[in-house]
């Protein structure tokens, strides 16, 4: 799998006749976490408090999406996802270290035949994802469609092919949010368990 690469130039006026610029790019941040006892436990808090917590549907068929309350939990793996989000978000907009963000995450359980359809989040700057449990089969792929409307009206063979990711339990990935994604078909009896969130660039 090709890893998208991560652009935080700042589109300056051109200067001389004939150069060439960048404009409008689309940074993939990806990040491998590691699995351990703590990442454990939080899996685990997410499946007790399922029988206790709200739930939401909404874009998904055969899952669960849990309430917007994740990053307040006081766990360890959240206090180390809180920094890695925070990461994210400064690769993702190229913005400066001082930069105020504001992020809500909720957790997400697939069971077989689970998916989510195709959607943008207009309400942040950038969304991700942070797997904790995936099946051993490349399943439930994240797909991220190629955000160029004319250029697919004009060569319709790409637009069926959306680029995937292949999850794994401890990759973190995060995009602009006006990108829009989807959950292919999770066809292992293995349930899918992630934390998916967005992120707000505060005003100052």
């Amino acid at each position: 799998m090709t890893t998208p690469t991560v652009s935080t130039a700042v589109a300056e006026p051109w200067q001389v006749r004939g150069a060439r610029q960048e404009l409008w790019p689309t940074p993939v941040y990806q990040r491998a976490t590691a699995i351990d006892a703590d990442t454990d436990a939080l899996a685990e808090l997410i499946l007790e408090r399922e029988h206790t917590d709200s739930s939401l549907s909404l874009g998904v068929t055969h899952a669960r999406k849990s309430a917007p309350d994740v990053l307040s939990w006081p766990l360890p793996a959240i206090t180390a996802l809180n920094g890695w989000i925070r990461d994210a978000a400064l690769a993702v907009t190229g913005a400066g270290p001082d930069t105020a963000f504001t992020a809500t995450a909720w957790a997400v359980r697939y069971w077989s035949g689970g998916f989510h359809e195709f959607h943008a989040h207009h309400d942040s700057a950038v969304s991700g994802v942070y797997y904790l449990r995936t099946a051993t089969d490349p399943t439930s792929a994240l797909e991220l469609l190629d955000p160029r409307p004319a250029y697919l009206a004009t060569n319709p063979a790409h637009a069926a092919a959306p680029y995937t990711v292949v999850p794994y339990p401890g990759l973190l990935i995060a995009f602009p949010s006006w990108l829009r994604h989807g959950v292919a078909p999770h066809h292992s009896p293995t349930p899918r368990l992630c934390i998916a969130f967005n992120i707000r660039v505060e005003e100052r």
